[in-house]
Formats: structure tokens, C-alpha cells, sequence
């Protein structure tokens, strides 16, 4: 019983001030020292006075009330991708209808509308669900619009910040997508139903101003009437704003994609460089450092945490674990370099390597001495110091009789042929070690070619697989990176512009 007679009260308060606020306005006319502007506004403040501005403008509490909200978008101030915070300066587009106000155009100057502050009206709570602001207060002041049939029109400046989870996994082509919730956040379905403004069911880009960072790839806006689990028989209307951007990528192609596809040319180069000699190893570590600052310019576009690594970083990742192995290769290859002075080639290495592997690798110009066995031809000095040998031996035999006919006859064995065999046979002792001497160096160096032709192998296998494993990463990592997201509708685009 109390309950309608409250209902009663309040439908009586509201019918007496639409009744008063219609004789004033019939008055054709103001009083003296008043537009009739100042008329219908005073009349407006007047009738707020008598039903306050925190009760909905409708003739019945049980009426759900109408408004039409719309978003325009003017410019995408920043994304910060540390905080994931997405910073868009709007126009909100804001309309309902006062059932208690209303005047008669012709009868009070023709006056079609009045300008009012907001707070001296109620206005709808329409809030950002997903904010992400620390500031109290997001509108800059703007007056509201009251029509005189009634509607009203709020058209505020916002700075919003919202929450946005950032994709940086194709970076820096990278395209996301932020959501703009915006609700009632007192009124249920029943008290206050939100739709689209006009029925623009996407976001107004009419006065956007172009940024330098962010191309506009699609502008959707959906409608969902939400039940929440807290609070029983509680549903609000939320509309949904999707705005899909591309990052610009003008600039990282300079910074980040160019300098990343010469360093790995470099990175090639390092294979041709002579494994002993120590501009690779420099060179080798020199790239490692260059694409480690590569990794850090990557880093501090990235948000902190996040949940997988872009895929230009993996590239570079891939590349410094690349040139670490290089680095590992070319020291093992200067060791089986001088490995060869210790020890020989087994014969199964060797046959692999130089049977198999150089065939396949046509380098069989570097392992042809190992390959085929002939006999070590000699300079003409040496062969004619062979011959030699061979005459001096056959003249060892002639002397040695000599000499033991001398022994028998000691009236012989002074005298100049005993100063010459003796010289003699220093001489062909000389040349029997200087021989061997020879020899053993030689069979030092054949070995250690041997193990350097291993080495130059392996290098040759780490050069194909590298280049495999660069080509086969590139030709995945490019399209991915480049593909340009642009499977959207373009049509909705070019309306929200007004083209």
C-alpha cells in the first residue's frame, strides 16, 4: 500500500510540473528584461528544482528509458605497449528524451533548443567498463542540448584510456584489436535500454586525424545484453566497440628488418674465411653483439611478460645460437688443424670424408692427394741425387774391396784414397739422415693436411646447413611478418569516414 502510494505521489509531482512548465511556455510573451531562451531555461531549472536530477525523465517508474549512444573517434593518441594501455580521443554522442520537458516552438520565438550545464540535469551513467585511467575525471565539461520536444542531446570531449592485451608476435607488422565496453553502470535492461546512436553500429571516423603510427583497418561495434551471476535477475546492455589497427612499419623496416637481413649476409661470409686465421672468430663475435642490440631495440617495444616471444626476435635468437655454434666449429677446426701434427687420420675417417662427403660437395680438387695414391714424384735434383746414390753404392762395393786390399797390403792404405773414401762415407751418411729427415716431414704434413681437409669438410657441411636453416626460417618468417592483415571489411570503414 505505501509502496503505490509513493508511485502516486511521484506520478502526481511529475504531472503538475509538465502542466506548469506548458501554461508558462504558452505565454507568447517573456517577462520584461528576459529572452524567451532565458524563459524556457528558467523554466527547465524550475521544473529539475521539483523532481531532482537523480530520478530517470519518464512519466512511469516502470518505463525503460532509451538512450542512444554513439562513439567518434578524432585520433589515437598512443598505445603503450609496456602497460597495455590504449589512450583514443573521443567525442561521446549521447541521446535521450525528457518525457517532463517540453514547449511550444511558436508560442515562445520560434526558440527550437536551449543550452544547459549537465549537472543541473539528469544524465545517463554511461561508464567505460574496461578502464584503465588513473585520473577522477575522463569529460571535459560540455553543455547539454535540450530540444523542444523533448530530447536531449550531450556531445562531451574524452580522453579515454582502456585496457587492451597486445599481439606482438608478428611485430612490428603486428594488428590489434581493442575493445571499447561501454555501459550503464546502475541500471539494469529493465530501467535503461542502450543502443547505437542512428543505428551506427561502428565507430564514427568523420573527424579522425590520420596517425603517424597507426593505420585504421576495420571499425565494428556490437550490442550484448549481459546477465551477471552476482546479483540475481541483474542484466545491462553493453555495446561493444572493436577498433582493428595496424601498426605503421615504415620506420622499423630501417631499424630493425633491414639491418637484421645484412647481418645475416654477413653471417655467410664467415664461411669463407680461412678457418686459422682470426678475423673470423672477430668477425663471428662482432655479429653476435650486433644482433644482441638488435634484440634490445626489440625489447623495449615490447610489454613486460609477455606471453610469447615475437617472431623477429626468435630470428635473431636463432641467429646468435647459429653464430655461437659457428664459433665452436671454427675452434674445433683449428684444432684438427694442428691436431694432425699428434696423431694420424683413421682410415674409416678418412675414407668418409674423402670418399663421400667431398664427392658430395664437390671439393674433391681439396682431397685428390689423399684419394689417389701415386708415387711421389721428385724435383730432377732429387732424382739426380737418387742416381747418385745408387752410383755411390755401387762404388761402396769397389771401394770396400779396396779398402780390404789395402788392409791386406798396409803399403797401400796411405796415401789419397784413404782421405777420400773417408769423405765419402760422411757424405752418404749425411744424405741417408737428410733423407729421412725429408721423408718424416713430409708424412708430418701429408697428416696434417689430411685433418685440414676434414676441417674445411665440416666447415663446408656447417655452411649448407646453415644456409638451409636460414633459408627455411626466412621464407617462414617473411610472409608471416609482411602478410598485411587486410582481410576486412573496407565497406564499414569508408562509411564510418562518410565516404
Amino acid at each position: 500500500m505505501a509502496g503505490v502510494k509513493r508511485a502516486f505521489r511521484y506520478c502526481l509531482v511529475a504531472f503538475l510540473s509538465a502542466v506548469t512548465l506548458s501554461k508558462r511556455g504558452s505565454s507568447s510573451t517573456p517577462r520584461a528584461g528576459l529572452s524567451y531562451e532565458d524563459t524556457i531555461i528558467n523554466k527547465v531549472l524550475e521544473s529539475y528544482k521539483m523532481r531532482t536530477i537523480y530520478s530517470r525523465p519518464v512519466l512511469n517508474v516502470t518505463d525503460s528509458m532509451t538512450v542512444q549512444f554513439a562513439v567518434q573517434l578524432t585520433q589515437i593518441m598512443g598505445l603503450n605497449e609496456q602497460d597495455q594501455v590504449l589512450t583514443l580521443n573521443i567525442w561521446d554522442q549521447i541521446r535521450w528524451r525528457d518525457d517532463q520537458i517540453s514547449w511550444d516552438r511558436r508560442a515562445n520565438g520560434d526558440v527550437k533548443d536551449v543550452r544547459i550545464p549537465c549537472e543541473n540535469i539528469w544524465t545517463p551513467d554511461i561508464k567505460l567498463h574496461n578502464y584503465a585511467d588513473l585520473r577522477l575525471k575522463e569529460h571535459r565539461d560540455a553543455l547539454c542540448i535540450i530540444s523542444h520536444d523533448g530530447e536531449v542531446y550531450h556531445v562531451p570531449q574524452v580522453v579515454y584510456r582502456s585496457s587492451c592485451l597486445i599481439d606482438v608476435y608478428v611485430f612490428p607488422f603486428d594488428v590489434q584489436n581493442c575493445t571499447l565496453k561501454f555501459g550503464s553502470w546502475t541500471y539494469n535492461y529493465d530501467q535503461l535500454d542502450l543502443q547505437f546512436y542512428e543505428n551506427k553500429s561502428w565507430i564514427d571516423l568523420t573527424e579522425y586525424i590520420e596517425s603517424s603510427s597507426w593505420s585504421v583497418n576495420n571499425v565494428p561495434a556490437y550490442r550484448h545484453v549481459k546477465q551477471y551471476t552476482s546479483t540475481s535477475n541483474w542484466s545491462r546492455v553493453e555495446l561493444q566497440y572493436h577498433l582493428i589497427f595496424q601498426r605503421r612499419s615504415a620506420l622499423y623496416n630501417y631499424i630493425l628488418i633491414l639491418p637484421c637481413i645484412l647481418l645475416t649476409t654477413i653471417t655467410l661470409v664467415l664461411f669463407f674465411i680461412p678457418p686459422e686465421s682470426p678475423a673470423k672468430m672477430q668477425l663471428g663475435l662482432a655479429i653476435f653483439i650486433a644482433f644482441f642490440v638488435l634484440l634490445r631495440l626489440l625489447e623495449k617495444n615490447l610489454p613486460p611478460g609477455a606471453s610469447q616471444m615475437p617472431l623477429l626476435g626468435t630470428y635473431y635468437c636463432l641467429n646468435m645460437i647459429l653464430i655461437t655454434l659457428s664459433s665452436f666449429l671454427n675452434v674445433l677446426i683449428v684444432d684438427l688443424t694442428t691436431h694432425g701434427q699428434r696423431t694420424t687420420t683413421p682410415p674409416k675417417i678418412r675414407k668418409f670424408f674423402f670418399n663421400y662427403l667431398a664427392r658430395c660437395l664437390r671439393m674433391n680438387d681439396l682431397v685428390k692427394p689423399f684419394v689417389t695414391v701415386t708415387p711421389k714424384s721428385r724435383t730432377p735434383k732429387e732424382d739426380l741425387g737418387k742416381i747418385e746414390e745408387k752410383t755411390w753404392t755401387h762404388e761402396v762395393d769397389r771401394s770396400n774391396e779396396a779398402l780390404f786390399a789395402l788392409q791386406r797390403d798396409p803399403t797401400q792404405c796411405a796415401g789419397p784414397m784413404a782421405e777420400i773414401e773417408h769423405k765419402l762415407g760422411e757424405l752418404r751418411e749425411f744424405m741417408r739422415q737428410q733423407k729421412v729427415r725429408l721423408d718424416e716431414r713430409d708424412k708430418k704434413e701429408s697428416i696434417a693436411k689430411q685433418w685440414k681437409a676434414v676441417a674445411l669438410i665440416l666447415d663446408r657441411i656447417f655452411f649448407f646447413v646453415y644456409l638451409i636453416i636460414i633459408f627455411a626460417s626466412l621464407s617462414y618468417t617473411l610472409p608471416v611478418l609482411t602478410w598485411s592483415n587486410t582481410n576486412y571489411n573496407t565497406s564499414l570503414v569508408r562509411i564510418a569516414r562518410g565516404i
